[in-house]
């Protein structure tokens, strides 16, 4: 059996504990909101309960690199560069779903319980 590198093991680990939702699940038009389930590694640790927002309607590599972050506090902290209607919209999904979100990030919640307690915009 090959040995996996646990650096390769910890990426393969987050990435399957993160969940993209589209615009039909949360009503925010134009954006693919992440979320992920706590953090893996110390140096992330710095950024604390976030969503990763991704511009557009599919998941592309470019917009996985221009992706932006948002913090789950009150209010959201929006750590890089979304238009404005886009920030407006996801500001008030973060305001009326923090509770699950960090009920999923601190995994107290499963998938399917987050997604089927999640409000639309």
């Amino acid at each position: 059996m090959p040995r996996i590198k646990l650096s390769t093991e910890r990426t393969r680990l987050k990435f399957e504990l993160m969940d993209n939702l589209r615009s039909n699940s949360t009503g925010v038009k134009g954006a693919v909101i992440w979320t992920s389930a706590g953090e893996f590694y110390e140096k992330d640790k710095r950024n604390g309960p976030r969503i990763k927002i991704m511009q557009g309607n599919k998941l592309t590599s470019d917009g996985l690199k221009d992706s932006v972050s948002v913090r789950l506090t009150d209010p959201p902290e929006i750590l890089g560069k979304l238009p404005g209607k886009v920030k407006k919209q996801v500001t008030k999904f973060v305001n009326i779903n923090r509770e699950v979100l960090l009920r999923y990030w601190n995994f107290e919640i499963s998938t399917c319980e987050m997604v089927n307690l999640l409000k639309r915009v």
